[in-house]
């Protein structure tokens, strides 16, 4: 998703003034473009993302409207204080851009994974997150954080399941997208996934047949919900009452849970999601998921077993 965003951002950038990047020493062989057209309006902060997070609510403060760029966990982590006090706090415009959530640097280990960057950010004061589904979705959530008035996060990240799978309805308001269709006429099932996490249902859609178990499949993308909107995914979760969610992120303040508190009075409700232990192996993306069991398999299986629980 990075290279999307980084023409997405190009874009934005160009037409705003106002605007200016400032990465913590990451964006070799993508931002040196950029760099050259923004001129002072591109700052590298150094691994320094602490002082970075400051410097962009600073100049926010001025008029300023700052994207900060580094990978998930050190653009969250290791300077959620400074978003909390310097950003959120004072509700100031400030985009801050995670790329490697999930498992995408796979083999590098946990001290590089992002697995609970939403969790956190989530419960802050004004934070908007976004999280697109597959790289095509990225431009269309650029233009949300730079049309916004406050803090927002914006988490990219590679999926080891990426599988091409049409869209057949999105929403522009909440870039929830839509992706299969069940038969209403039938008890059936609601499947939802959260960013990267719904390449899992659309590689078990294309390969494993998932389409045949009378299931609606969405692609959330945005939080806080809007589910007043999504008239579609709502209506879905009100007829079917079984929600089987997926997420790419530790289940514990996930946005699965989430998800079920805001709509109670399911009847049943399963989510896959990463998990950690002290004694597990490192390994590519597709390793850690297996390693998870939160694959393609698992959740054709899930939806199978709620499926059977039907009355």
């Amino acid at each position: 998703m990075r290279v999307d965003f980084v023409k997405a951002v190009t874009n934005v950038l160009r037409r705003d003034p106002r605007s200016m990047l400032i990465t913590g020493d990451l964006g070799f062989m993508a931002f040196e473009e950029l760099g050259s057209l923004l001129g002072e309006r591109f700052l590298n902060a150094g691994i320094a993302e602490q002082n970075m997070v400051g410097v962009a609510a600073g100049a926010a403060l001025t008029g300023v409207r700052p994207w900060v760029y580094s990978i998930a966990p050190f653009a969250t982590y290791r300077c959620v204080e400074q978003i909390r006090n310097d950003v959120c706090l004072h509700d100031l415009p400030v985009r801050i851009v995670g790329n490697g959530g999930g498992y995408t640097y796979g083999v590098m280990g946990s001290t590089h994974h992002a697995m609970e960057d939403l969790a956190v950010l989530k419960s802050l004061p004004n934070m908007q997150l976004f999280f697109p589904c597959s790289n095509d979705h990225v431009a269309t959530a650029v233009e949300k954080l730079a049309a916004i008035s406050g803090p927002a996060y914006l988490r990219l990240g590679i999926s080891a399941f990426t599988t091409d799978c049409p869209v057949l309805a999105e929403n522009p308001d909440t870039l929830t997208r839509q992706y299969a269709r069940r038969d209403p006429s039938a008890a059936g099932l609601t499947v939802v996934g959260a960013g990267q996490g719904v390449q899992l249902a659309l590689a078990a859609l294309k390969n494993l047949g998932l389409d045949t178990l009378n299931v609606d499949v969405f692609g959330l993308a945005r939080y806080p919900w809007d589910f007043a909107a999504d008239t579609a995914l709502r209506a879905s979760v009100e007829q079917t009452r079984r929600v089987l969610f997926v997420e790419e992120h530790y289940g514990a303040g996930g946005m699965g849970e989430s998800f079920v508190a805001a709509l109670p009075g399911l009847s049943s409700f399963r989510l896959l999601s990463a998990c950690y232990s002290k004694g597990q192996r490192y390994g590519s993306p597709r390793f850690h998921m297996q390693q998870c069991n939160l694959t393609p398999d698992a959740l054709r299986a899930a939806a199978v077993e709620l499926l059977e629980g039907v009355s």
